[in-house]
């Protein structure tokens, strides 16, 4: 099991090992497996990078994300003006094709609303507005359309962990009430826990995912 230096060191090694992060202004601070991030970052995109970078790495059990955006010169606007960035890439997302989504700006904060059928849709308009500049949050209050019955929903669920050679599904437990399912059981990692969430979204009639998933 690895010690707090050792886990720090080694989310800090990950963190210059991304080129999409600039390292040089994140803390990091690591106890018993929970690691806290903290310090500033020019961009929203490089805050949810830096999240991303510390659950690649093992012994990393939980995140506290105390990351502040602090935008460049550049990037300060007004919420006119990134209320309209923001509609231009919303106009031009695929997902939104049916334009369900909504935005409203407030002090940089983008807040989405609406409705639509697929979790994936919601991942693509979300990763579209996270590399918007300006951007200082996003809170995401977009919800899905159930499509299908429960134990529909759980058996495809765990069909598909099965198909996936890096996921033990031996290990995992899927229970499925309505559109919502919970899922249980051990994981390796921090990386594993979100390929495990990300697999369940893709059922279709899914619209809430309680992850009680546990790192080992």
């Amino acid at each position: 099991m690895k010690t707090d230096v050792q886990v720090k060191q080694d989310v800090i090694a990950e963190l210059k090992w991304d080129p999409e992060i600039d390292e040089s202004k994140i803390g990091v601070i690591a106890s018993k497996g929970a690691v806290t991030l903290t310090g500033h970052v020019p961009t929203y995109r490089q805050k949810i990078a830096a999240k991303t970078a510390a659950k690649r790495v093992s012994g990393v059990l939980a995140i506290v994300d105390e990351i502040e955006v602090r935008l460049e010169s550049e990037h300060h606007m007004t919420d006119e003006g990134l209320a309209e960035r923001i509609a231009n890439v919303l106009t031009w997302n695929v997902s939104n094709k049916h334009k369900g989504i909504k935005a409203e700006v407030k002090n940089g904060v983008v807040v989405l609303t609406g409705e639509l059928e697929w979790q994936y849709q919601r991942s693509n308009i979300l990763k579209n507005v996270e590399h918007v500049g300006g951007v200082l949050n996003v809170v995401d209050m977009i919800t899905l359309r159930p499509r299908a019955s429960a134990s529909d929903v759980q058996k495809r669920i765990m069909d598909a962990l099965r198909r996936h050679a890096d996921i033990e599904s031996s290990k995992i437990s899927v229970t499925a009430v309505g559109s919502t399912v919970t899922l249980k059981g051990v994981v390796e990692s921090m990386e594993e826990m979100d390929r495990i969430e990300a697999a369940a979204w893709l059922a279709p009639g899914v619209t809430k995912v309680i992850d009680q998933l546990r790192v080992a």
